[in-house]
């Protein structure tokens, strides 16, 4: 069976990696389109892939986006070659492609605040959730039939933490050993409020007695750390598990990398720019391994005090069971098979 990917996002390519294997070992041929944004097409490649790279991002504008949205459609209309099954997280460009071609889609999702969740929800033919998310709403509002939806319980991240094994020359690529780090606020995202300002400069200036890895998204975003001789971002993906099993604290903008490294049992941080969080955020809130704040004072202390329960080194962590998360996987695929072999 021909099943057509689409990666569109950076954290989307570490959950789609064991999935794209998984088929790929039942015999299917896989499509795999990308857009050129942030490190998504970097990470493929480092991963073995040559996507077919079909448009790009086109920053905060509406107009912009509106213009760039349709234009992928488009090419995406007319570039993928025919396919009987479209996956993809979100599903804002798989599921109207699919339903424009008379096939079927599946959409990922555990996002909570993705803006053109209703074209998801008007043209896909079925969605996999995390049983944390609240589509009550949707599925009354969008008339969505039981077997459409299928859950699992758990979280996307533990799809690829199932697998994960431990770099030993991971530090090897590093100036330090000892290190907190550090990811923006994705202000260019939709999600994100107009107004929304970063907090990573006043994080630099609390953090200043700290070595910290900076893993900023776009190339203007380094100009904050210019200065800082205790700050180092590298030049090319890092493997987004070792970064958090390595470091004393992971401080991130937004949710992929802090869900990471709470599951990995390493202190969390989200400075996510809104009031509200994703619902698997708000779990993991909840259950004590993730802090949310935006105060910088109030996240040092944060992260001071969850350092003395932490062992001395990183080197001397382990992962833990990783038992839940394999259940986790096998699940997901499990109704994956189910789906496209239906």
């Amino acid at each position: 069976m021909k099943i057509w990917i689409d990666v569109t996002n950076t954290p989307h390519v570490n959950v789609l990696m064991p999935i794209y294997k998984h088929l790929q070992s039942k015999g299917h041929e896989l499509i795999i389109t990308a857009r050129d944004f942030s490190e998504t097409i970097p990470l493929l490649r480092k991963n073995g892939i040559e996507p077919i790279i079909i448009g790009s991002h086109h920053g905060k504008s509406r107009v912009r986006k509106t213009l760039g949205l349709l234009g992928r459609y488009w090419q995406l209309l007319t570039l993928v070659p025919k396919f009987d099954v479209a996956f993809s997280l979100g599903g804002s460009y798989t599921s109207p492609i699919a339903w424009l071609r008379r096939k079927k889609s599946i959409t990922f999702s555990d996002n909570d605040f993705t803006t053109h969740k209703f074209i998801t929800y008007l043209f896909s033919s079925y969605f996999i959730f995390p049983s944390y998310l609240k589509y009550e709403g949707a599925k009354k509002k969008f008339h969505l039939r039981d077997e459409q939806i299928k859950t699992f319980d758990g979280f996307k991240e533990d799809i690829y933490i199932a697998d994960y094994t431990v770099d030993e020359h991971f530090l090897e690529q590093l100036p330090f050993k000892d290190f907190i780090t550090i990811r923006p606020e994705n202000l260019k995202a939709a999600y994100v409020p107009k107004d929304a300002v970063t907090i990573v400069p006043e994080l630099f200036e609390v953090f200043k007695d700290q070595n910290i890895l900076f893993l900023p998204r776009y190339e203007e975003e380094k100009k904050m750390a210019e200065g800082y001789l205790n700050i180092w971002y590298p030049d090319e993906p890092l493997n987004g598990l070792d970064v958090c099993y390595y470091t004393k604290a992971m401080l991130t903008g937004a949710g992929t990398f802090a869900r990471e490294a709470a599951l990995l049992g390493v202190p969390a941080v989200s400075f996510f720019p809104r009031k509200e969080f994703l619902a698997v955020d708000v779990v993991l809130q909840e259950q004590g391994k993730e802090f949310k704040s935006r105060d910088p004072q109030e996240i040092k202390d944060y992260v001071l005090n969850s350092a003395k329960q932490q062992p001395t080194t990183a080197s001397s962590r382990t992962i833990g069971d990783t038992t839940r998360s394999k259940r986790v996987l096998a699940e997901v695929l499990g109704i994956l098979d189910g789906i496209i072999e239906g």
